[in-house]
């Protein structure tokens, strides 16, 4: 579901969740159902000159949080000007409506893979309805599920055929033993957690930044998978209640 434009660390075979291990991104989540039109209103689809390229959560009327990785081609920041997210829809083509981005607040340490994180503010803010709401972040003072919980996660990234979805597609996936984390990502700690899954099933380009949620709070942001989609390493997701100190107060 998710892979970054340029940001591939390839010592890991990581591959990030944008559209390819470039600046295409396309994508669809393996495996799993398409979900119903008010199933997931808090994701938007991220988008670079009209086209899909991450995901996104709705944590307010005017903020969006995603992956910093997504907002990045060739090594630089894209321009707001290019930006735009479309909320409210299943479809990332049609319906709901397409806002407009003001600005993105990257996290000062964001380098590669590491505190990546980032911020969207629209120019104008959202209405909320039963399509459109806004997710709760995890805290500090919330942990991490245990091993075993059964995660949410929702995108657009690319499906098992290997064509882009169009409709967001739902995955629950599970949280994965520390060992089995560590052994897929060695640089992992507390700032990042995984999910494991079927083969052939889990995260795949496109899904970059897409929520991962539990017990209705946004706890995760898809990172990386590691080899190809679906393979037998679990997929990393940015945790949440680490960056909560540097994401309250810009969604506030």
């Amino acid at each position: 579901m998710i892979q970054t434009s340029g940001l591939v660390v390839a010592l890991l075979c990581l591959s990030v969740l944008l559209g390819g291990c470039q600046a295409g991104l396309k994508g669809r989540i393996l495996g799993g159902d398409e979900a119903g039109p008010t199933d997931t209103p808090y994701a938007a689809s991220l988008r670079v000159d009209n086209a899909h390229v991450c995901g996104a959560s709705i944590v307010s009327a005017t903020k969006l949080v995603t992956t910093a990785h997504c907002l990045y081609r060739d090594g630089k920041l894209i321009e707001p000007s290019r930006l735009t997210c479309r909320v409210g829809s299943t479809n990332q083509y049609a319906g709901g409506k397409v806002v407009y981005v003001e600005s993105v607040t990257v996290h000062p340490d964001f380098y590669q893979l590491q505190n990546n994180v980032a911020v969207i503010t629209l120019t104008s803010a959202l209405a909320f309805t039963d399509r459109i709401m806004a997710v709760e972040l995890a805290s500090s003072d919330d942990d991490l599920p245990a091993q075993g919980s059964l995660i949410s996660v929702a995108g657009w990234g690319r499906t098992v055929e290997g064509s882009n979805s169009y409709k967001i597609r739902e995955l629950t996936l599970t949280v994965a033993e520390e060992a089995v984390c560590l052994d897929a990502y060695s640089a992992h700690d507390k700032t990042s957690f995984c999910l494991a899954h079927e083969l052939k099933q889990g995260t795949c380009h496109g899904d970059g930044g897409s929520g991962a949620v539990y017990n209705n709070k946004l706890i995760g942001l898809t990172n990386f998978v590691v080899g190809a989609c679906g393979s037998r390493y679990p997929d990393v997701f940015v945790r949440v209640s680490s960056f909560y100190e540097w994401l309250q107060p810009l969604i506030a």
